[in-house]
Parts: C-alpha cells; structure tokens; sequence
C-alpha cells in the first residue's frame, strides 16, 4: 500500500529517459493496480488516454499486465473491470468534452451508461473511497486486503441522463449518480425507474466533469495531495501547547481524477456557495431601506458600471500618474467606506442559534487562517471570490482551482501582489476584533507547525516541481509544443522562495515597483531590500503577511475581477 500513497509520482516517472527505470517503474504501477484494481484505475486513468502515444502505449501496457495477472490469480470480476473501465473513461471524456447546440443551455440530455460489468462494481472517484485508512496508514492495525481502505463508502447504481451545465467560463457539467449502500446486490430496474432515484438508494453524488482549456488538472490533483499531507501533519502536531487549537485546522479537500491532460472529474463538494455568491445573498438589516450599505448584492455585482469606474479610477492613479499613497486614499474613500461589508450578517442570520453561530464564525476565520498560511507557502494565486467556497452548512471556507501556484499570478498582466485574500468581507465575518482574534491565532498556528516540518514539506514539494510530466509555469499549449528551455531554473527558484517562506522571510516581491515610476516621493530604500531576505519569527511573519494582505496600497493594484473591495 506503500507504492499505492506514491502513485503520482511513480506516474510521473513513466516518460524517463532510462530505459531501465521506465521498466522497473512500470513493473512497480503493474503491481499496484493488480492489488488495488478497483482503487488505481482512477489514478492511471489519464496515463491510458495521454495525449502523447508514448504515454497511451505504457499506459495501455500496465492495464493489459495487470488484466493477465488477476486471470492468473482468477479473480476474474476485476480483470474484467480493468477492460470494462476504458469505455466509463471515454464516456466521462466525450462528456467533459461536449459543448450543447444552444450556447446558454442550463441541461442537456444523455444516453445511459452500459457496460459489461454493472457501475456498482466500479469504485466511486470520491476521496473517502479512494484513500488509504488512517489506522493503516498509521500503523494501528496491519494491512489486511479489507481493511486497507474504508468499506462503508456507497457504490454507484446508475448516471442520471439529465447533465446540470454550470454557469462558469470553463463551461463544465455537473453529473448526479445515483448510490446504493456498500455491499447492497444490485437490483434490476426498469429503464425509467433506473434513471430515478429509488426507495433503497443512499442518496445521490455528484461529480463535476470539466475540459481545461489553459490550466492543467494534473495540478490540481498534485496540489491535493500536499493538502493531504498538510493535514496530517496540523492532526499529528506535538505538544501541549496550541494542540487543542491545531486539531481544529485542517484543509478541506476533495478528490480530483485526471482522465487525460485536458479532461478530468472533481468531487463534488457539498454545501457550498462562492464567496461572492454569499456576500451577494448578505445585507444589513440596520442600515436606511434603500441605501447601498444595506445589501450585499451592490457590493458582489461585478457589472455594476459605477463601482467598476470607480475602482478603476483609484487604480488609473498609481498605473498612469504613479501616485500610489492617493490612489490608496481614493480607494478607501470611494469603494470601501462607500460599500461597507456585510457579511458579518450571512451568519446571524443563517445561524440563528448562538452556539451554532459562533462555531461557524470560528470555523470560519480557523479554515481561513489555515489556507492563508498553506496559499502564502506555495505561492497560490487567482484568490478571487469564485475560487473560495463557503461551507453554508457549517461556514469553513473551501478552495479551489490550483492551476495559479509557485507565484504565477506575480506574472499576470495586473500582478496579485497579496499573500492571499483577506479583504474587507472576510475580515467583517470574523467578528468585532476582526483578524486579530481567532484568525491571528489560527494563522500563527498554521505556521508555526509548517515551519517546524519544513524539511518534510520540501521533501514532498520538490518532487512535485520536478515532475517531468506537469510545468509548474507554462501554460498547456507550450507544453504540447514540448518547450523545455529553463526548466530546472524555474524549479531551484520556486524551491528556493518556498524555502524562504518555511524560514520566515516575507520574499513576495511586487513586480509592480519596477514596472511604475512612483511620483508621490516614494522610493525603494535599503530597509525594504533587507525586509525581503530577513527571517523573521512566527508572529512577525504572521503580522507582515496580514498587513501586506490588507493593505488598501497592494489592493488598489489588483485586477478589477478580483474584487477587492469585497
């Protein structure tokens, strides 16, 4: 089960150039997928359908070695649903892929489903499912066959014809399967019956299929996996002193599948709304009926010509005349104090019991600060207010998309010049002390604890960056075109910032002091080159990230999409 947890990595090293560790790689992915057919099919499912056929062919070559060891050992059901998953695989493809006729379509229709083997046989791609037991992995218990993953987690009985088309750019489709309990023998429906849900069912899952047209899903995946192993490390954290505040952070993550390059499944999270979506849906009940303080669906409505004018009026103030300190003045005149935050009022509101209140208010600002310290750390961008989920059931915060990271929203066009999204919304819903309470505790506890296993966390990162399958820093279109220049440059400097962040240093350098000559009598000193190779301690590191994060000066300078005023 080792080599399971090593999945991704043993993957990345089917491409090497020796010929022999290409071999013993692929002998060892043969093993695994022997052993947990059910299990790593999913992980080698983009491996089989690579867009490179030297990819496919290894790919289709540990399949095939796998199929005839299982007929050897006689287990022929899962020899079977080794052959019986290359057609799931394309019709979840073909699926990602689809574009329906009318452009604005909500739905759209599907044929069902049939293989030689029933989808109850198949493991569903959710992270429960598809992840070693945690009495396992720590040694509790021995790695008997059926206790090495959970056998509570329901099996899929059928794919729901009608695909729900999600409203974002990438267009993707939200895909229900309705479950049957674990264990529970598959019952034969009628053809219309089958495509409801029926009385025996465990409820519905829902998947979320989507093509990436310029990021790479392969990041996402890897990026989830760190988060797994951040989390063990916030549930593992020794001694007395913050334990009971350290079992509180953790990362919610979920499970992503690539099925090739392009096309891949996410796990379904539920119970969530974007940031954006909840600070529209929040409004203040104490401010005059028809004022603009009052709701928040002023201050979420990105089309609202007035307050995109006006934003980009403060931010024309530093780019065009470089005077920054006015800009500043100007934002918080004209966007912030003009439209206050509400959120503080989503959870007195969806939260009416006092208790309940204030665990979601904690979770909150916990889930935050824990997401804060792991986005600063790996450099994560595109922090707008669509990529960060709340949790209406419980008010813990979700991330999501990946593909910005290793300080890569440093070279977008308007440079996120943030360590993460901390902006006036997400303050006013951590209560009247704001940051300074929960948050700054949750934070410096975050941290404190990556710090303390920065070897650890290098040791796992450093893998990542120097996969040869997935850059870091290219979009997809260069890497079909095979471009390789810098590569390993990229790598040693992405390591070398991490590096420096897990020691203390503040090293985000905004390109922006370069680019714009300053008139309002600022100029870069020596203090502030010491400021960004100088380790500081854990508060102080914490108190300069909330301070840069904050600051109206790096907000003015961010892309009017983001938001900043929200």
């Amino acid at each position: 089960h080792l080599f399971y947890t090593a999945l991704p990595q043993l993957v990345a090293r089917v491409g090497h150039r020796d010929r022999v560790t290409v071999d013993i790689v692929k002998s060892i992915l043969t093993r695994v997928l022997t052993k947990f057919p059910a299990q790593a099919m999913w992980g080698l499912a983009w491996l089989k359908h690579s867009q490179k056929s030297e990819r496919a062919a290894v790919g289709e070559d540990i399949f095939r070695g796998a199929q005839r060891q299982l007929r050897v050992l006689e287990k022929m059901k899962m020899a079977d649903l080794l052959v019986c998953c290359r057609s799931l695989f394309k019709f979840l493809i073909d699926l990602a892929k689809f574009q329906p006729k009318k452009a604005h379509a909500r739905s759209f229709k599907v044929r069902e489903w049939k293989g030689e083997v029933a989808l109850t046989e198949f493991v569903p791609p959710v992270q429960a499912a598809l992840s070693i037991s945690s009495s396992v992995r720590s040694g509790s218990i021995s790695s008997g066959n059926n206790e090495i993953f959970p056998a509570f987690v329901p099996r899929m009985r059928n794919i729901c014809p009608v695909i729900e088309v999600m409203s974002s750019k990438a267009r993707p489709k939200k895909v229900t399967v309705f479950a049957v309990p674990a264990g529970q023998k598959h019952h034969q429906h009628s053809s219309h019956e089958a495509k409801q849900l029926q009385p025996g069912d465990a409820g519905e899952m829902h998947f979320l299929v989507k093509q990436e047209a310029k990021g790479d899903l392969r990041k996402d995946a890897r990026v989830q996996d760190l988060n797994n192993v951040i989390n063990r490390l916030l549930s593992g954290s020794g001694g007395c002193q913050g334990r009971r505040q350290r079992r509180r952070l953790h990362l919610r993550t979920f499970s992503v599948i690539c099925l090739s390059e392009d096309c891949g499944i996410l796990e379904w999270v539920p119970n969530t709304d974007s940031f954006r979506n909840v600070v529209s849906k929040s409004y203040n009940p104490q401010a005059a009926p028809h004022s603009v303080r009052r709701r928040g669906k002023r201050i979420a409505n990105f089309s609202d010509p007035l307050l995109r004018n006006s934003f980009q009026k403060c931010q024309d103030m530093y780019v065009k005349n470089g005077n920054l300190l006015k800009a500043s003045a100007l934002f918080n005149e004209i966007c912030l104090n003009q439209y206050p935050p509400v959120m503080y009022w989503w959870f007195v509101q969806n939260f009416l019991d006092p208790h309940a209140w204030f665990e979601a208010r904690t979770a909150f600002s916990l889930s935050a600060a824990v997401w804060s310290a792991v986005g600063h750390v790996i450099g994560l961008g595109d922090r707008h207010s669509e990529n960060i989920l709340i949790d209406t059931s419980c008010g813990e915060c979700v991330h999501v998309d990946f593909d910005c990271i290793f300080d890569k929203g440093l070279n977008l066009p308007r440079p996120e010049v943030v360590p993460f999204r901390l902006t006036p919304n997400m303050v006013d819903a951590m209560g009247p002390t704001g940051w300074e309470g929960t948050y700054r505790g949750g934070l410096a506890a975050a941290m404190g604890t990556l710090r303390d296993n920065r070897d650890m966390l290098l040791s796992v990162l450093e893998p990542f960056l120097k996969d040869p399958v997935i850059d870091w820093k290219r979009q997809r279109a260069q890497q079909k075109q095979g471009k390789s220049g810098g590569e390993n440059v990229e790598a040693k400097r992405s390591i070398k910032v991490t590096e420096g962040r897990l020691r203390g240093v503040y090293n985000l350098r905004n390109p922006n002091t370069k680019k714009i000559r300053r008139t309002d009598g600022y100029s870069v000193n020596h203090e502030d080159e010491m400021a960004h190779i100088l380790p500081l301690s854990v508060e102080g590191q914490v108190h300069r990230m909330i301070a840069e994060a904050t600051s109206s000066e790096n907000l003015v300078q961010l892309y009017v999409g983001w938001m900043p005023w929200v």
